[in-house]
């Protein structure tokens, strides 16, 4: 009885002892990946304010430059309107008053 081997206690023990080691492994690789999660979490929600603030600034500078494009088009629109109505009236004065030689 003084051999392990034959000693079906002693067998069962250094069994259990395997799987408990085993299972610590485990445990520590499911640990570890876990922090790693985490750290991967809190990057991906980093990134995510950057990108909020980010797109934050860009919808007010898209106003902004649409305010200003939509100011343009209608001082040009208004200037061209002036210049038709100026050569309308300078065309209807030539045709009502001709000009004596």
């Amino acid at each position: 009885m003084n051999n392990p081997e034959e000693n079906p206690t002693a067998n069962n023990l250094n069994a259990l002892r395997a799987d408990v080691t085993a299972t610590t492994d485990v445990l520590k690789v499911t640990v570890d990946k876990l922090v790693q999660r985490g750290e991967n979490l809190d990057a991906l929600n980093n990134r995510a304010d950057d990108l909020y603030s980010t797109s934050y600034h860009f919808r007010g500078a898209a106003r902004r430059v649409n305010r200003n494009m939509r100011w343009k088009n209608i001082k040009l629109t208004v200037f061209l309107a002036l210049v038709v109505i100026v050569v309308i009236a300078f065309i209807v004065l030539m045709a009502l008053h001709p000009w004596k030689k």
